[in-house]
C-alpha cells in the first residue's frame, strides 16, 4: 500500500506532463505547416487546462464515494450484528449462590475461526478458596478465564455457577459476581482514585485505601505527586507494568464480588510483591473463589488447589506436592525456576 501510495503521485505528475508535452508538439507542428491557426492551438490549451480541474474532482469524488461505501458497510455490519451469546430473561429469584464457584462437566469449545478445539472436555470443581492454573503458551488458560467470565458461548450443561447452568441466567446477574484481571488492564487518563473505583463508583476514600493495600499499591500511590488524585494519562502511560496490574487488581477487590479471575495479571510484579499482594487476596477473599493463571511456581505453591493443562485439556490437578511428586510439566518448571532464583542470588565477584 505504501508502495502504491507513493506512485500515484509522481506517476499521474508524469503523465500529465507528458501528455501536455505531445499537445505542445503535434500542436505546434500543424501551427508551423499553417493547418491551423495560432489562435486555435491557444484556444486548444486554455480548453485542455480548463478540463483539468473537473477531471481530478471526478477522481476525487470517485475515491471519497468508494471510502464512504466501505466505511457504511462497516457500520452496517456494527449496528446489525447480534449477541451470539445467550441472555434470558430474569428469573424472580437470581439472589448470589451459596457456595461461589464454578463446576465444569466434559466443557468443549472451539473458537470460529480454529480448527481444533482449545480445550477438550475439561472437568473441573472450582469452589470456595484459591485455585492456580498453569500449563504452556496454548494450552487453553486464557480461554478457560473468559468462559469463566462468559465472553464466549458455551453448550447448555457444560458450566454451571453455583448450581445453575450458566446458559440459564443472565448475563448480567454473573457478571455482577466476578471480579475479571488481565494481563493488560485498560486503565483511563483519570485519578487513580476514579480508576480504582470504576466498578463501582459510589465507593468511598476508605474503601479504595483498603482495596489498594491489598493489592500492594497504596505505597507507590502515596509516593506519587497528588497521591489518589493524580492523573495517570490515557492506559496508565505514567506507571509501570506491575503498577498497572495492581491498579487494575485493586480495582476488582473494590467491588467487593464473591469471585475473582486474574488472568496471569500478576505477570509484570515482582515476586516479594507478589508475596504480599497473595497475603492480601487471602484476608480479603476468606470464603469466596479465587482463579489465578500464572506459571510462577512460588506463586502457585501457595494456593489451595493447581491444575495444570495440556492442549486443551486437564492433565493433572491437585495441591503443589502432589504435583511436584506426579506431573513432570511441573516438576520441571519447578527445576528451571529454582535454577534460576539459586543464580539471580550468586553475586558477581
Amino acid at each position: 500500500v505504501a508502495a502504491i501510495q507513493g506512485l500515484i503521485s509522481p506517476l499521474a505528475t508524469l503523465f500529465g506532463s507528458m501528455g501536455m508535452l505531445m499537445v505542445l508538439y503535434f500542436g505546434g507542428s500543424l501551427v508551423i505547416q499553417q493547418i491551423i491557426t495560432l489562435g486555435d492551438f491557444v484556444a486548444f490549451i486554455s480548453y485542455l487546462y480548463m478540463l483539468i480541474w473537473p477531471m481530478m474532482a471526478i477522481g476525487w469524488v470517485a475515491n471519497l464515494v468508494q471510502r464512504g461505501l466501505t466505511s457504511l458497510g462497516r457500520i452496517h455490519d456494527l449496528v446489525t450484528s447480534r449477541p451470539v451469546l445467550p441472555d434470558p430473561a430474569p428469573a424472580r429469584d437470581l439472589s448470589p449462590p451459596v457456595r461461589p464457584g464454578f463446576s465444569l462437566k466434559d466443557l468443549t469449545f472451539t473458537y470460529p475461526s480454529a480448527a481444533s478445539p482449545a480445550l477438550r472436555d475439561v472437568n473441573l470443581t472450582l469452589g470456595p478458596g484459591i485455585h492456580g492454573v498453569t500449563g504452556r503458551t496454548g494450552s487453553g488458560k486464557s480461554t478457560l478465564c473468559r468462559l469463566l467470565a462468559r465472553i464466549y458461548p458455551v453448550p447448555d450443561g457444560a458450566l454451571f455457577f453455583g448450581d445453575h447452568d450458566v446458559n440459564s441466567l443472565p448475563l448480567a446477574h454473573i457478571r455482577s459476581h466476578i471480579g475479571y484481571v488481565s494481563q493488560e488492564p485498560v486503565l483511563f487518563s483519570d485519578t487513580i482514585a476514579a480508576n480504582i473505583a470504576l466498578g463501582r463508583p459510589e465507593a468511598s476514600r476508605e474503601e479504595i485505601v483498603r482495596a489498594a493495600e491489598a493489592a500492594a499499591i497504596h505505597a507507590d500511590i502515596e509516593g506519587l505527586p497528588k497521591g489518589y488524585d493524580t492523573v495517570i494519562g490515557e492506559r496508565g502511560v505514567k506507571l509501570s507494568g506491575g503498577q498497572r496490574q495492581r491498579l487494575a487488581l485493586a480495582r476488582a477487590l473494590v467491588c467487593e464480588r464473591p469471585v475473582l479471575i486474574i488472568d496471569d495479571g500478576l505477570s509484570a510484579v515482582d515476586v516479594a510483591t507478589e508475596h504480599e499482594v497473595f497475603a492480601g487476596l487471602k484476608r480479603h477473599f476468606t470464603g469466596k473463589t479465587v482463579v489465578i493463571v500464572s506459571n510462577r511456581i512460588k506463586l502457585l505453591s501457595m494456593t489451595d488447589h493447581i491444575v495444570v493443562l495440556a492442549e486443551g485439556a486437564v492433565e493433572s490437578e491437585g495441591d503443589h506436592e502432589r504435583l511436584l511428586a506426579e506431573n513432570p510439566l511441573y516438576q520441571a518448571m519447578y527445576l528451571k525456576q529454582m535454577k534460576q532464583d539459586s543464580e539471580s542470588e550468586v553475586l558477581p565477584p
